[in-house]
């Protein structure tokens, strides 16, 4: 029996990065995705994933990695503008899609434990903010979806007021205005 204590696991940190690369692959990437959707919730949370998403991502490596290397630690979680990612990683559009899924998928979970924090919020949305310029229109389109749900799950499961929440989108206002406006007047409509 599958549980929360997987994500607690050694071997759980190769196995949910392999699986995510799985999810760039034609001919495994829709086997890989149903199995990640089994997963989500009953073994592991965006609050105890976030780290390996972000790592799949080419964002930072992974707070165990020594801190002699010179490694990218923390660049997804706390740069105010993350770095855009135009050509780094240009296949993963398909984890993009993959994260918007689920952040809306946890967004609507009775009881989910952990959820995610405020600071967690940030770097979630500061991976997606990372690939809002990225070359494929489909990738973009994901990355405006994973926006809106990473807002509504701030203002639904956190209690976040919309403008603090859309205070920490403001990297996409000031390239991309016309999204920004979109994004809070898409979430201001659905919280009505």
């Amino acid at each position: 029996a599958m549980g929360p204590e997987l994500a607690t696991q050694m071997s759980w940190k190769s196995i949910m990065i392999e699986t995510m690369k799985l999810l760039k692959s034609k001919q495994c990437g829709s086997v890989a995705k149903t199995v990640l959707a089994q997963l989500h919730g009953r073994c592991f949370t965006l609050a105890n994933s976030l780290e390996y998403i972000s790592h799949v991502l080419g964002l930072g490596s992974t707070a165990s990695a020594p801190k002699s290397r010179k490694s990218r630690v923390g660049v997804a979680k706390a740069s105010p503008n993350p770095r855009r990612t135009s050509t780094v990683n240009g296949n993963s559009g398909e984890i993009i899609e993959w994260l918007a899924e689920i952040t809306e998928r946890e967004r609507n979970m009775k009881g989910i434990d952990p959820m995610l924090e405020k600071s967690s919020l940030v770097m979630l949305i500061n991976l997606f903010l990372s690939y809002v310029d990225h070359r494929d229109q489909r990738c973009r389109k994901n990355v405006m979806n994973g926006l809106m749900q990473a807002v509504l799950y701030g203002v639904q499961r956190l209690g976040l007021d919309l403008t603090r929440v859309m205070r920490i989108c403001s990297g996409l206002k000031e390239t991309n205005p016309k999204g920004w406006n979109k994004i809070y007047q898409n979430a201001q409509a659905h919280l009505e």
